[in-house]
């Protein structure tokens, strides 16, 4: 045991160590347990002989814990919790390698594939998604296989399937009728294999199509809809007698018609003020500018799918009065 010439911390040995992952999260943890402490007695966790600073320790019950979020390849290696003061030290070891790494990803597989929620159907904007949800997902442990009316389904042009570390997914582009059927989702790791099914026809595909169809409706509109990408400051001060140009760029399909307003109302463009539009950009010029072209302008964009206004406030100041601008 810790100490055990004083008698010290001896049921950290005689309980022993165990790992434990919690079915409840992604967190895996190391518990080790210490008795006969004092209050100046320090417990630290060490990683391949350096000081692991995200451990914890409780002194009123003893426990030292470690909790790897997210557990992978990278945290392979040997673990020592030790525990110290002025009466000596003490420690135990987690070996964390071979065959002790990969019977915690088994078990952390089999978890997962036992977490698996059963399988929802999911209109996006590119097509018709399925999906289950795991507390768990790891790519060297746990296999996944798709079924569509009994027939493996492999990824391709319309299909394509995959995960993350929490979600199981295979999703359909381009729904067509003849993607109505039954789906199953089988998941292997180790010994347990789990199969999820749902059915994709009748008013569960009608439902998926309509919100795939309404999310691509969508989609066009924000991709093709007038605006104002970048250009416009917010504010802009310029001496008088000077010309000011200002400078954006627009998009939208079809060409977005473009005007400008100054506090709202609209620019006429005669005399001093001209708009030129190339390509994508627009530029207005006020030639000679004076006090009375302070104000806040903006430039209005608009086409069959939306519209949307940049905007941007001039201040006109007079000749001498640069140290005034300089201090604001």
């Amino acid at each position: 045991g810790i100490y055990k010439k004083n008698r010290v911390g001896k049921g950290s040995r005689s309980r022993g160590n165990s790992i434990s992952t919690s079915p409840q999260s992604r967190n895996h943890q190391r518990r080790h347990m210490v008795t006969n402490t004092k209050k100046e007695t320090r417990f630290q966790w060490f990683f391949q002989k350096k000081e692991f600073p995200d451990g914890q320790y409780d002194p009123q019950t003893g426990a030292g814990l470690l909790c790897m979020e997210e557990l992978s390849k990278e945290d392979k290696g040997v673990y020592r919790a030790e525990v110290s003061d002025e009466r000596g030290e003490d420690n135990t070891i987690l070996d964390l390698t071979g065959e002790a790494l990969d019977a915690i990803f088994t078990e952390l597989g089999r978890i997962g594939a036992l977490s698996a929620t059963p399988l929802k159907i999911q209109g996006t904007e590119e097509g018709i998604r399925l999906f289950s949800r795991v507390k768990y997902y790891n790519v060297s442990y746990m296999k996944t296989t798709w079924f569509h009316k009994e027939k493996r389904l492999e990824s391709g042009d319309r299909v394509r399937a995959g995960t993350t570390l929490d979600e199981i997914w295979l999703h359909i582009l381009d729904p067509k009728d003849s993607d109505k059927g039954k789906y199953t989702l089988e998941i292997a790791a180790g010994k347990e294999v789990r199969q999820l099914s749902a059915d994709l026809s009748g008013q569960a595909f009608e439902d998926a199509l309509a919100e795939h169809q309404r999310l691509k409706a969508l989609a066009i509109i924000e991709k093709n809809r007038a605006k104002v990408v970048r250009g416009l400051p917010d504010v802009a001060t310029i001496m008088e007698d000077k010309t000011l140009c200002l400078t954006c760029v627009i998009s939208g399909d079809p060409i977005p018609e473009v005007s400008w307003l100054k506090n709202d109302q609209p620019v006429t463009f005669l005399d001093r003020y001209h708009m030129e539009v190339k390509g994508s950009e627009v530029t207005i010029t006020i030639e000679r500018v004076n006090s009375e072209d302070s104000g806040r302008y903006g430039v209005f964009v608009k086409n069959k799918y939306g519209s949307e206004k940049g905007q941007v406030t001039i201040s006109v100041f007079k000749h001498g009065e640069e140290d005034k601008v300089l201090k604001m």
